[in-house]
């Protein structure tokens, strides 16, 4: 039997992984020590993909309609995804949309 991946919990555990990969690239960047600048860049590139994935995934979880309490998110939930077409953060986005709505 499948688990059902449009869950509240499978959000939480996403949230949770959001937030280990945001510690591991903190700490790449501040404390870790590499052979040359090179396998820094790309240790970090590693790490931010994998964290776009995340976020992109949470975030189509999101839009599905699923949610969670606001406590579970992560600790710098910041969007740093944007298009190169739209260079604008999705955060924006929607406070603007919300703002507009309120109106």
């Amino acid at each position: 039997m499948e688990a059902n991946t449009y869950s509240k919990y499978a959000l939480k555990d996403l949230y949770d992984a959001i937030d280990l990969i945001d510690r591991k690239i903190n700490y790449c960047k501040t404390l870790e020590t590499f052979d040359s600048q090179e396998t820094r860049e790309s240790a970090l590139k590693k790490l931010s993909t994998k964290r776009a994935s995340l976020v992109k995934s949470s975030l189509a979880l999101t839009a599905l309609g699923v949610k969670t309490d606001p406590g579970f998110h992560p600790r710098n939930f910041i969007h740093p995804v944007t298009d190169a077409e739209n260079p604008v953060p999705a955060a924006a986005i929607e406070n603007n949309k919300l703002a507009q709505s309120e109106e």
